[in-house]
């Protein structure tokens, strides 16, 4: 993946604006622990992804498998999010499909990587 263009990083940096500005709304008691965990995780897939496309070979297939567990660390934070009713069921169901999409951007990658 030459350029940082590609529909897997324009839709993850939109998918990172899109979490930061709803967990801004988040109560404060969630703020230490939940929030900024949740903002990590996309923050951190982000960076997962940016250094894969600087790697080659091998090196990059571990850190797009690496960005692939952030990933499924994210959806399992995001699950939460219904849990103490932080999104509305429409937010949610955005968030659920958005990461779902970037994982099949990101298997993509790993499988036309791996070849």
């Amino acid at each position: 993946m030459a350029s940082a263009n590609t529909p897997l990083f324009v839709k993850t940096h939109d998918f990172t604006v899109w979490m930061f500005t709803h967990t801004q709304r988040f109560p404060k008691n969630f703020r230490q622990s939940y929030t900024l965990r949740l903002e990590n995780a996309c923050l951190q897939f982000e960076e997962d992804i940016v250094i894969a496309n600087q790697l080659r070979a091998e090196r990059r297939i571990a850190q797009l498998e690496l960005a692939d567990a952030r990933l499924a660390t994210l959806r399992n934070l995001l699950r939460y999010t219904l849990d103490f009713r932080l999104l509305g069921s429409r937010q949610f169901e955005f968030a659920a499909k958005s990461v779902d999409e970037l994982g099949r951007l990101l298997g993509a990658w790993l499988k036309v990587t791996n070849r």
